[in-house]
């Protein structure tokens, strides 16, 4: 975790730098499909961007607390819940973080429940591109039947920057293999 949060403002400040020189490039979120956004730390002056024009009614957060707290003006759970949107959290741990696959199926399930609703999910963490993909590809692998490299090369046309490591290929996989069981279970 030390390694972690020194490499914060750094990490962050290097987003920020690449999203002010090539916003075209390295937009701050990409819109994927009608229910799911990815992007990066979302910050207060982005909530009305969020909530009235991407029709925001839920966020999976895939930051660890601490960079909630660090983060000046960033989005917290309470601010989300102020503006009626509903808050999902699944904290990792930046650059080699991943989720469980319980976790995985708890915010693949938030994000079809609030689909339902109409609204879309604006799931992130820092940057955008790995812990937040995560959760997007296995979004995905469900929604459409995908194998994860397919759910990965939809999110890489969406959003470039998307870049997932091992320990991320390895937790998706492993939520395919899960989807596959719970077919074979149901046949």
């Amino acid at each position: 975790m030390v390694l972690t949060s020194l490499a914060f403002y750094p990490s962050l400040a290097y987003n920020l730098l690449r999203n002010k020189v090539q916003p075209n490039k390295w937009p701050w979120y990409n819109r994927i499909d009608e229910n799911l956004l990815l992007g990066a730390l979302p910050f207060k002056s982005m909530r009305d961007e969020l909530v009235k024009t991407e029709q925001i009614g839920g966020v999976v957060c895939c930051t660890e607390e601490y960079e909630l707290k660090a983060a000046y003006e960033g989005m917290r759970k309470e601010d989300w819940e102020a503006l009626g949107v509903r808050f999902h959290a699944i904290p990792m741990q930046d650059f080699t973080g991943t989720a469980t696959r319980p976790q995985l199926v708890s915010a693949v399930e938030f994000i079809e429940d609030v689909a339902k609703t109409g609204k879309s999910v604006y799931v992130h963490c820092k940057a955008g591109r790995t812990r937040s993909a995560t959760v997007a590809s296995c979004y995905l692998v469900k929604k459409h039947n995908w194998l994860p490299n397919v759910a990965v090369e939809f999110l890489k046309d969406k959003r470039p920057q998307v870049m997932l490591r091992t320990t991320q290929w390895r937790s998706l996989n492993e939520y395919r293999r899960y989807l596959d069981h719970q077919q074979s279970q149901n046949s």
